[in-house]
């Protein structure tokens, strides 16, 4: 089973409630940095990270991604921004199309079996995980966000601030981490 574009509207997106927060999926799949070099997600342990998959054939994906590299600037070095394409092309072709959009700030990942997005549960792009700084607590994203928005920007800050203070939730199936949040 492949996975799918969602298509919403963008009002729609942006309207929906904040996710609960869960213990963070598996995540320990081998994927390649923009330079080809391989690395893993708990690399970036020890500051929050926002893990966006996405690919060029979905349009949603393509229309998220100016608010994606505003959000990275606006969220600075609080939190790291990961993008994660899932293209078949692979970093040639992923990382191409996002230099020809202008789109420069947030790291760059590339996952073109898809392997890593399976592991943690996606099934349909473009899927975001907001990762507390220890990679013990996460929130799913499913759909597209107005990333940039102010709301978004303070939604995002809350859930890292109370990541802080809460204990980590207890481990969950993968499946289930995401089930709350799938569109029908």
């Amino acid at each position: 089973m492949g996975l799918s574009a969602f298509m919403l509207w963008p009002d729609l997106a942006a309207a929906m409630t904040p996710p609960e927060g869960k213990a963070a999926p598996s995540m320990s799949t081998v994927i390649r940095d923009e330079n080809g070099k391989d690395f893993r997600l708990d690399s970036l342990q020890g500051r929050p990270v926002l893990v966006n998959f996405w690919a060029t054939w979905c349009p949603p994906c393509v229309a998220e991604l100016p608010a994606l590299d505003n959000a990275a600037k606006q969220l600075g070095d609080d939190v790291t921004l990961l993008l994660i394409s899932v293209d078949r092309g692979g970093r040639q072709k992923a990382l191409a199309f996002l230099q020809d959009r202008g789109i420069t700030r947030p790291l760059m990942g590339f996952d073109p079996k898809a392997a890593l997005s399976r592991e943690m549960g996606v099934r349909g792009l473009p899927t975001s995980f907001l990762l507390s700084a220890d990679q013990r607590q996460s929130w799913a994203y499913v759909g597209p966000r107005e990333w940039d928005s102010a709301p978004m920007i303070a939604e995002i800050r809350n859930l890292l601030r109370l990541a802080n203070v809460s204990p980590a939730p207890s481990q969950q199936n993968n499946q289930d981490h995401l089930q709350d949040q799938l569109l029908v």
